[in-house]
């Protein structure tokens, strides 16, 4: 069974390394994956990436507190989920609580690092295994091998952010949420129009103008909302970073806004230009209206950091 280990921090990445030594000893048939260790050299990694994911059997996901928005470990939870059913993809949390989970995570079903959630998680990666072994024998295993996990796990530094983050909550925010998905489906329900093409008709354009239209002060980052809102069906992950990078700009918190506006254009540099194909972005057309978009966030960015006085970086990407 081909198992691909998702990893995203220096924390995140030491605790997929000891998964992958760990899990083959106590299930033989599982063949575990993680990026970095098992790319030889000179191999790219976006096709190495790439070709792991259509190959698993099975996805696990490292999350720590760090990660919980990292736009690698959303991007490949994305695309584990286009590839995987969803009980085949499973988030394992390492000192976070559940109710810590939301956005493109929260769809699949977590378990904590502790005995109890490991082993179910052993037990979900048997049943979806070719040739399963039988219970008695993995349970064990398990019990003879669990502590040694345990201690390796616990010499894993602890986080140094110990504060829960909470996200403000806007009822305005949530009121111009819906408008644009209201918007939208009646863009793509225009009569005459196989829907296959309706979403290349969606000039990206016309943001421009209905952030203007809808901008309550110089600044409103407003655009940030609609572009991100636009893409919410296809990459869920990058959605939910860009409603994010909204409510910070919004805020009007400098200290965040930096790392907000360079985590969401992370992101959308990755979806861009990473492992999908063509035909995963909906086409060449499709691809070029994401690129198009590319260039007006910038442009948006640009401005509200310009208005909240932070200076762009000198390679003329914001921040």
């Amino acid at each position: 069974m081909k198992l691909f280990i998702s990893w995203s921090g220096e924390r995140s990445k030491a605790f997929a390394i000891a998964l992958k030594e760990w899990l083959p000893l106590v299930l033989h048939f599982s063949e575990p994956w993680l990026s970095e260790a098992d790319i030889e050299a000179g191999q790219r990694w976006a096709d190495a990436v790439a070709k792991e994911l259509e190959a698993c059997n099975f996805g696990v996901l490292c999350v720590t507190r760090e990660n919980l928005n990292s736009p690698w470990l959303l991007f490949e939870a994305g695309a584990l989920a286009k590839s995987l059913d969803g009980a085949r993809v499973t988030p394992l949390l390492l000192d976070i609580d559940f109710k810590e989970v939301s956005g493109p995570l929260a769809q699949f079903q977590a378990k904590k690092f502790e005995k109890k959630g490991m082993l179910e998680l052993i037990q979900s990666l048997n049943q979806n295994a070719a040739q399963p072994v039988p219970d008695d024998r993995y349970k064990q295993l398990f019990e003879a091998l669990w502590p040694d996990l345990e201690k390796k796990i616990a010499t894993i530094p602890k986080s140094a952010t110990a504060a829960k983050h909470q996200r403000p909550q806007s009822e305005v925010l949530e009121e111009l949420v819906e408008a644009v998905r209201k918007m939208e489906v009646r863009v793509r329900e225009q009569p005459d129009e196989p829907r296959p093409r309706r979403r290349n008709k969606f000039n990206p354009m016309m943001f421009r103008e209905m952030a203007q239209m809808l901008s309550e002060r110089p600044g409103d980052p407003i655009g940030v909302l609609l572009l991100a809102s636009s893409v919410r069906e296809d990459f869920p992950w990058l959605y939910e970073i860009g409603i994010e990078t909204y409510r910070i700009l919004k805020s009007g918190r400098k200290a965040e806004a930096r790392e907000a506006v360079q985590r969401f254009m992370r992101a959308l540099e990755v979806t861009l230009h990473g492992p999908f194909r063509h035909e995963e972005l909906g086409g060449a057309s499709r691809h070029m209206l994401m690129r198009e978009m590319e260039f007006i966030m910038r442009d948006l960015l640009d401005s509200h950091m310009a208005h909240l006085e932070i200076p762009k970086s000198t390679k003329g990407n914001p921040l």
